[in-house]
């Protein structure tokens, strides 16, 4: 994670998805991936008769609150996943039920799913210790186009169900689906660079960004042309905070008034990491809720209350 970026999309594959970091500055429109029955959440717990007692969805933790694209507690985050292909880490990605992860689309499109494999319950990414793993068997995408990121979303079913318990826990999904969050602090979290074109990061970090309007992003430094009502912007003026390459495709979520944790976005592009003028990027999770629900409903969704 950087508090800056570089090009378009933050992923971190051989020549593919990107991080969060503190830094500074340069320029290139990326990716933020390291280049290599419809249930409504209203109606709550789906039972699965291999859980015993529903989790609760979206449940941080520990209250380390870390605003400047630090090293996150153990497990902080429990919904956090990590995308690999080669056995090479690349992007992010978020359990929201036991057998889906929503994605970014630039993470996934054009790979061959078999061999894409996901990672839970990692704190430490270059220490393989305790985590669970899944391998992909099918993935979803929209109207996703590499010319302007729009529509930047994907899901991923894995093989397997993954076991949920307080290491491993789905994040919540949005409920209001007009919620526009402009002024939130909002979270981002992944491994990818600390800085522009830097290596990924081993321990998982998170950086606290300010949710911009639509309106404030297309005044920024970016095209108006380029920052569609399926994107939401975060970060500040001034830079210095962001996701960076290696954490496309992970998180942005938000804390609710009951405490739990849902999620607001999807790690997709920016220019450079943490620039001034260049706020991140992400894909605006509540234009995809129908199709999200449609098309995860196999999985079992925690309780969201």
């Amino acid at each position: 994670m950087n508090m800056n970026w570089s090009g378009i999309g933050r992923s971190s594959v051989p020549s593919f998805p990107s991080g969060i970091a503190i830094t500074s500055s340069t320029s290139v429109l990326l990716s933020r991936r390291r280049t290599p029955a419809i249930v409504a959440l209203s109606q709550g717990y789906v039972h699965d008769p291999f859980l015993t007692v529903p989790p609760r969805c979206g449940l941080r933790n520990e209250e380390s609150r870390i605003v400047g694209g630090q090293t996150t507690s153990m497990n902080e985050f429990p919904w956090m996943a990590r995308l690999s292909y080669l056995n090479k880490f690349y992007c992010g990605g978020t359990l929201i039920n036991d057998r889906y992860v929503l994605t970014a689309a630039h993470c996934v499109k054009g790979f061959m799913w078999f061999m894409i494999k996901v990672t839970f319950g990692e704190h430490d990414r270059c220490i393989e210790k305790g985590a669970e793993t899944r391998y992909v068997v099918r993935i979803m995408t929209g109207d996703f186009s590499f010319l302007n990121f729009d529509n930047d979303i994907a899901l991923l079913r894995l093989n397997e169900r993954v076991p949920l318990s307080d290491t491993i826990r789905p994040i919540c999904l949005p409920s209001v689906l007009d919620t526009q969050y402009i002024g939130t602090n909002a979270i981002a979290s992944g491994w990818g660079t600390l800085q522009e074109d830097g290596k990924p990061s081993c321990l998982l970090q998170e950086v606290e960004v300010p949710v911009m309007s639509l309106q404030e992003c297309r005044n920024t430094s970016y095209s108006p042309r380029m920052i569609s009502d399926n994107m939401l912007c975060a970060g500040y003026p001034e830079g210095k905070k962001d996701s960076c390459q290696g954490d496309s495709g992970g998180p942005l979520i938000a804390e609710r008034e009951d405490k739990k944790y849902e999620l607001i976005g999807v790690v997709s592009w920016g220019n450079g990491c943490a620039r001034p003028g260049y706020p991140g990027v992400y894909t605006r999770v509540t234009r995809y809720m129908d199709w999200i629900l449609k098309n995860s409903k196999e999985g079992c969704f925690c309780e969201q209350n």
